[in-house]
């Protein structure tokens, strides 16, 4: 598994030393467009020639998110993940393809994190409240009552029909940690179909980063989820996934304790070990959710994971500050966040 990260690795490297040879046109322009879609902030950056095509592009990346979130979205009455789970406990219910394509992804990464990240999470839903001024923490017999009715193995796929069952009733699905992750991959698949090569697409903490900026390869932060505006690594990177889970993105402080909105589906309370972690993968479905379970598993357990799969590398930071880095990325020398 060692050469695949270093293979992975010489990407990264050769993305760099490359940059000198993939310098954009003299007279693009780096321009950046923002919105909100899917419950969170959209942020487009563009490295073109003609800034004309700018507009047209954004909102076809707004549409193209929006059709996803109309049909992806647990909280919207109409969609088939809704209709999925008022059938729980009754029977199979008939999905579109790329909805089935989503939720069969989901249920391989439950597999391989074995539990750590499942859809099935939803039967939390309401329980918790990070909501500034109506901050709300579940009683232990709500979360055991909701614990129990969640269980990836009981998300019952049938690829030849197409169809997704909840065995239990009482079950529910929600794909908050996976279908923005593939709504970001669409959206830049819309700006390529527009000749756009040069880009970013930014969902809230998941990226897709394409082609290069004015000067190669684009610079990616990776935040300090202790330190507003520093940074604990800076990548340059193309052709590239990168999302980012940490417990200061939705969060409550009651009597000395944070509560975040990273929640461990075994216990239904918030995971502990880490405080932010990044994953880069050749896809964005892949970050987003790895992103929420490798942060569940936390740093030890989440780190020798990465290890061990092909073509996804981590940035740990854990609940004491320290920094980690899978094989296949040289972070340079970083200093641990300061204690909270």
């Amino acid at each position: 598994m060692k050469s695949l990260k270093r293979n992975f690795h010489v990407v990264l490297i050769c993305a760099v030393l490359l940059s000198a040879f993939m310098a954009s046109p003299a007279s693009a322009t780096i321009v950046k467009k923002s919105g909100v879609v899917m419950g969170t902030e959209l942020e487009v950056t563009f490295n073109v020639t003609d800034t004309a095509s700018i507009d047209p592009a954004f909102a076809a990346v707004v549409a193209e998110m929006t059709r996803i979130e109309e049909m992806m979205s647990e909280w919207k009455e109409t969609s088939p993940v809704s209709l999925i789970n008022r059938n729980a406990g009754k029977g199979p219910v008939a999905v579109p393809d790329e909805l089935f394509k989503v939720i069969f992804a989901a249920q391989l990464t439950s597999e391989v994190t074995k539990g750590a990240f499942d859809i099935s999470w939803a039967a939390l839903r309401g329980l918790w409240d990070f909501a500034p001024g109506h901050e709300r923490i579940p009683t232990d017999a709500e979360l055991k009552k909701a614990v129990a009715l969640i269980n990836f193995n009981k998300v019952v796929l049938d690829p030849g029909k197409k169809t997704v069952f909840l065995k239990d009733a009482g079950m529910s699905i929600g794909l908050g940690g996976i279908a923005k992750g593939y709504a970001v991959d669409k959206a830049m698949e819309t700006l390529n179909r527009l000749g756009i090569k040069n880009a970013i697409v930014k969902a809230g903490g998941d990226m897709r980063v394409q082609g290069v900026s004015d000067t190669g390869p684009w610079e990616i932060g990776i935040k300090n989820p202790r330190l507003k505006d520093a940074f604990i690594a800076k990548l340059r990177l193309t052709d590239i996934s990168i999302s980012t889970s940490g417990d200061y993105e939705r969060f409550f402080i009651k009597d000395g304790v944070l509560y975040h909105h990273i929640i461990d589906v075994r216990t239904g309370q918030p995971a502990r070990e880490s405080r932010s972690v990044t994953i880069l993968a050749r896809d964005t479905m892949t970050t987003d959710a790895f992103s929420t379970a490798i942060f569940v598993l936390g740093p030890v357990e989440g780190m020798r994971l990465v290890e061990r799969l092909n073509g996804i590398e981590a940035i740990i930071v854990d609940a004491n500050g320290k920094v980690r880095a899978s094989s296949g990325i040289n972070i340079g020398e970083t200093a641990a966040p300061k204690a909270q």
